[in-house]
């Protein structure tokens, strides 16, 4: 495997994550939603189900931080990629639409990133 395979299947697993947390922060919002609406339309008690519903919506930021910190390890792999010139989406059939890069984006990388002979 050369490193631009390394890169684009590196890209694919992390597509594959990103969509694994957004599909548990959709699954999340949908569950609370159901349980308030399904209470409106059977007429249940608050009452009822209520330190789950709290239970649900405690989870809402923890979720959302593990959700930042992807989107962060997303653009730090992105910056090494560029600057070790990997093209890491080669074969994965190229990144989402995304708004364009900030000057925090393009920044060098880490110091102990250096590229290698």
């Amino acid at each position: 495997m050369d490193r631009n395979q390394f890169g684009s299947d590196l890209a694919e697993r992390l597509h594959t994550a990103e969509h694994a947390v957004d599909f548990a922060v959709a699954a999340l919002c949908d569950l609370g939603a159901l349980m308030v609406r399904g209470r409106i339309e059977h007429g249940i008690s608050a009452v009822v189900g209520q330190e789950a519903l709290a239970d649900i919506t405690a989870a809402m930021p923890l979720i959302t931080r593990v959700r930042g910190r992807l989107v962060q390890a997303h653009r730090q792999l992105a910056r090494d990629a560029r600057v070790m010139r990997i093209d890491w989406v080669r074969g994965f059939g190229g990144p989402e639409e995304k708004p364009p890069p900030t000057a925090a984006d393009l920044s060098l990388p880490h110091p102990r990133l250096r590229r290698v002979a």
